[in-house]
């Protein structure tokens, strides 16, 4: 045991005692990423308020609509020729070309149904929504002259049974796993892969192998004070990224607020990102010591992080997961941050995740020890 803390001890005094690490890998990043995402908001917010009306042009404009469309477009004189006029709209210049046929009002009561030409250009934000906005406005029409039944029509009914916490929960449950296994990764890395690879390629990691420690209680005490380091880097990350969700999710319209989420949410939250550090820096542990230099773990690691950006991903698209998804490590940990942002949280999937997790992590470390006592793998022999 006391061989174990002195590792530990080593590593953290390593650490702790320069600045410059200590700034970059707990301070840096959620002071970034609070930055960033607080930015985003306030730039997509800044976007959506500012008002932008299509310009179009409209030929034997009809009575029942004239005031609609006025009202929603800027309607202009075309004083100029279709081809001209289609010119403008793929520069960008105009958004729209309507074309109705004459007597439009009277043609709708008839058999044969007027065919109404719309002209846009789909690459141009503006005029692909313009597009859409009309369509909608004509098939409102057209239902109005041919109504056969109404949809959600009663005045003052919520057919919208989503309230804003409600609504909340879910982006949350979407966003929030990728950017936590993304961070925690991130941040297992940048300490991980330098105190084994490094101290390799400096040549110290060799005197440390002849100290009257065991090799198993060196591996131990390596995975440890790394952990702690990484869920330093971890929570840094996570406080920005909470702090700055407030103004990033006001662009979409939806209020957020950090009491939304009770004490054992968060501390929930804190037990699958303990468990999930544990077995991303026993693996990646195992890649630094395979490997010769920094820069030979740095392209081993490549495929651990495309690994970890696919099941954070596919947390997004299993809405009820079975118990099975949750034997896979870091999966398990993306659904389980889901359902805890979704306040749909279980108690046995957690359960199943955390001893997941925590039986990987120990059978990475018993790995971890083994290879320490190959001199072959340890000085690449």
């Amino acid at each position: 045991m006391k061989s174990i803390l002195a590792i530990i001890k080593k590593e953290f005094l390593r650490f702790f005692c320069d600045k410059r690490m200590l700034f970059t890998t707990i301070l840096m990043p959620g002071l970034l990423i609070y930055a960033v995402y607080s930015a985003m908001g306030a730039i997509m917010q800044a976007v959506a308020e500012e008002e932008t009306t299509p310009i179009i042009y409209v030929q034997n404009m009809p009575d029942s609509l004239s005031g609609q469309l006025s009202i929603l477009f800027d309607v202009r004189e075309q004083e100029v020729s279709d081809e001209e006029a289609k010119q403008q709209i793929a520069d960008g210049e105009v958004d729209l070309l309507v074309i109705f046929p004459e007597n439009f009002d009277e043609l709708t009561t008839s058999v044969h149904a007027p065919n109404v030409s719309i002209y846009y250009y789909s690459a141009d934000t503006v005029s692909a929504t313009a597009f859409s906005t009309l369509v909608a406005i004509l098939d409102g029409y057209e239902q109005q002259i041919s109504n056969v039944f109404n949809i959600n029509a009663i005045a003052g009914e919520q057919y919208d049974l989503a309230d804003s916490t409600s609504m909340s929960a879910y982006i949350l449950s979407m966003i929030v796993p990728m950017l936590l296994i993304v961070l925690m990764l991130s941040g297992c890395t940048g300490v991980v892969l330098e105190s084994i690879a490094g101290e390799k390629e400096r040549g110290t990691f060799a005197t440390l192998l002849v100290t009257p420690v065991k090799r198993s209680h060196l591996a131990v005490g390596k995975i440890l004070s790394l952990s702690v380091i990484a869920v330093l880097s971890g929570i840094s990350s996570f406080i920005g990224v909470i702090f700055s969700l407030p103004n990033l999710m006001s662009s979409y319209g939806v209020d957020f607020s950090l009491a939304a989420y009770g004490v054992l949410d968060y501390f929930g939250l804190f037990l699958v990102i303990i468990s999930t550090v544990l077995v991303f820096v026993s693996l990646l542990a195992i890649l630094s010591a395979c490997a010769k230099t920094v820069k030979e773990a740095n392209s081993l690691n490549a495929p651990v992080m495309i690994v970890a950006m696919v099941c954070s991903l596919c947390s997004m698209f299993i809405s009820s997961p079975s118990l099975g998804f949750f034997f896979i490590p870091v999966l398990n940990s993306a659904l389980c941050i889901s359902s805890l942002m979704a306040g749909t949280f279980a108690a046995i999937p957690f359960v199943i995740t955390m001893a997941v997790n925590l039986v990987c992590a120990a059978i990475l470390s018993v790995l971890l020890g083994v290879m320490f006592n190959s001199e072959k793998v340890m000085f690449n022999r």
